[in-house]
């Protein structure tokens, strides 16, 4: 959900950002003014709503703040419908009336969708693929509501000769921090996703002791790790910060260590069959011969020097996965805190 969050923050660039200039023309920039403190005030609400989402405040406060969200945009959506149309134009009102749907929507509906395909997108890099999708298909639909907003604006100043100045404007700006914030995370997010979904699908195999499992997963793993090291190269720091950046490559670097030192994986497995087979055919001879004996003292020597080689990588590497992936979870977090603007 949080990944959402940001997401959709960063594209709903209302309105805030633009000055009027009346050139004794009162009533129609008292107009615009009316629809743009409606928007203005909508977007001041969503980013408390992010700001308080992204820096980890309680569960309950957020949703409470997402359902005044709602209450707000319904009731911004109804003050702008009132309103009548400027001398018989109803473009420009109707235009924000349909944006303010279409906000609605997507905190409600689009929202929703997202929320409920979060657990799937865990469950394979396809699923996160397309979860991500998800969220750029929800910016696009709010970035070509903008557009269209912006541009009946823009018509309605022109027919009624109001002089729109661009100006600067602080919400703004953090919304488009958000937005660029969002794209880096999620760029460096789905290289380090692939391998370490693979991993997991590497300990499944491991767990049923599957040796041809244990290869090809080894193998795709190695690939997709290495893959993901020369995406990582092309990938600029945020503003500066290359944190994520940074523990993805150690994630990776992980991943490659972990492929080389899993020979002792496959080799205790082996040697575990070999044992097996061997004290089933000794267990059979009632008065086995020395050289039985000897065969079966042999096969005990290999399958104890064999679970100790795996017990021991086995311990080296869990404390290596959880050290890195305690650097990558953190690194994440502080990143998107930090990076996140704090708004009341």
């Amino acid at each position: 959900m949080r990944q959402f969050l940001h997401l959709a923050a960063g594209l709903i660039c209302l309105l805030g950002s633009t000055k009027l200039a009346a050139q004794n023309l009162e009533n129609p920039v008292e107009y615009m003014n009316f629809i743009s403190k409606q928007q203005e005030n909508i977007s001041k609400k969503f980013m408390s709503y992010t700001s308080a989402a992204a820096h980890g405040k309680r569960a309950k406060k957020v949703e409470s703040l997402r359902s005044k969200l709602l209450d707000e945009v319904q009731e911004s959506r109804m003050n702008i419908s009132g309103m009548g149309s400027f001398k018989g134009d109803k473009e420009y009102r109707d235009t924000a009336v349909n944006f303010m749907k279409l906000y609605f929507n997507v905190l409600n509906e689009d929202y929703s969708k997202i929320i409920n395909m979060e657990e799937i997108a865990e469950q394979s890099y396809d699923g996160m693929e397309a979860y991500m999708l998800a969220q750029e298909m929800v910016d696009r639909k709010l970035e070509e509501g903008n557009t269209r907003m912006k541009e009946a604006s823009a018509r309605f100043a022109a027919k009624n000769n109001v002089n729109l100045v661009d100006g600067k404007s602080e919400l703004g700006d953090m919304m488009k921090q958000v937005s660029l914030m969002n794209k880096h995370y999620h760029d460096v997010y789905l290289i380090f996703f692939k391998p370490f979904k693979q991993e997991a699908y590497l300990m499944e195999a491991i767990e049923k002791g599957n040796i041809t499992g244990i290869e090809q997963n080894k193998s795709s793993l190695l690939k997709y790790a290495q893959d993901g090291l020369e995406k990582l190269k092309d990938l600029k720091g945020f503003q500066g910060d290359m944190s994520i950046v940074n523990t993805a490559k150690a994630m990776l670097n992980f991943y490659i260590k972990e492929v080389e030192k899993s020979n002792s994986v496959s080799d205790y497995f082996l040697t575990k069959e070999r044992f097996e087979s061997i004290k089933k055919e000794y267990e059979k001879k009632g008065s086995p011969a020395k050289a039985d004996v000897d065969a079966y003292n042999k096969a005990v020597g290999d399958i104890n020097k064999a679970s100790q080689a795996y017990n021991n990588n086995n311990q080296l590497l869990n404390q290596l996965r959880k050290d890195a992936l305690e650097n990558w979870n953190n690194s994440v977090n502080a990143f998107l805190d930090n990076h996140t603007p704090h708004y009341k």
